[in-house]
């Protein structure tokens, strides 16, 4: 026995160094809001992007009804395909769920196009049920404002453990795909 220990001490040991190094990782780089255009890990919580260092999360986003009843002021909610007030547009990230190459860049500038800032592009592997705008606690408006804007959004929810706590998050699936057609 004292002779397999021996052996598999050094793995332990490497098993623990890379399990620290991937921890401080996340404690640096985990809350990543900055507003580099090629930043996948700000939309998604990644920790750098690196696949190895993190994945993400295998719970499921909340399945609750979309929310329905606008908030806030309602002088300042846009009506449908109507480009949202300039103080609701905050900079949101988009996610692709689906398998179409490029449906993020081409959600990017769709939604650049109708004055919002779209700083942070990437994929998500999970399982959300149709395009969604997530958001967090304090700014439902912004989401809602989105949603109206375009209403190739399916649903508004509130944000989940796994994606980026400080920002409004799209996660496209194939329904948006439907709605707007494929990239060129």
């Amino acid at each position: 026995m004292g002779e397999r220990l021996e052996r598999l001490w050094p793995s332990l040991v490497a098993l623990v160094g890379v399990v620290a190094v991937v921890l401080v990782l996340l404690w640096q780089f985990g809350d990543d809001t900055s507003d580099s255009p090629s930043d996948d890990a700000a939309a998604s919580g990644d920790a750098g992007g690196d696949d190895e260092a993190a994945e993400p999360p295998p719970t499921q986003p909340p399945t609750d009804t979309p929310t329905d009843e606008p908030t806030g002021d309602p002088t300042n909610e846009p009506t449908e395909g109507e480009t949202a007030p300039e103080e609701l547009r905050e900079p949101i990230g988009v996610l692709n769920q689906t398998g179409v190459t490029g449906l993020a860049e081409f959600a990017q500038q769709r939604f650049e196009e109708g004055g919002w800032e779209v700083p942070a592009i990437g994929s998500w592997d999970g399982s959300v049920p149709e395009t969604t705008v997530y958001y967090p606690e304090d700014q439902q408006e912004v989401a809602e404002a989105l949603m109206a804007q375009f209403p190739e959004i399916g649903r508004i929810m509130p944000t989940f453990e796994g994606i980026n706590q400080e920002r409004v998050i799209v996660i496209l699936v194939d329904d948006y795909v439907d709605e707007v057609g494929e990239p060129e």
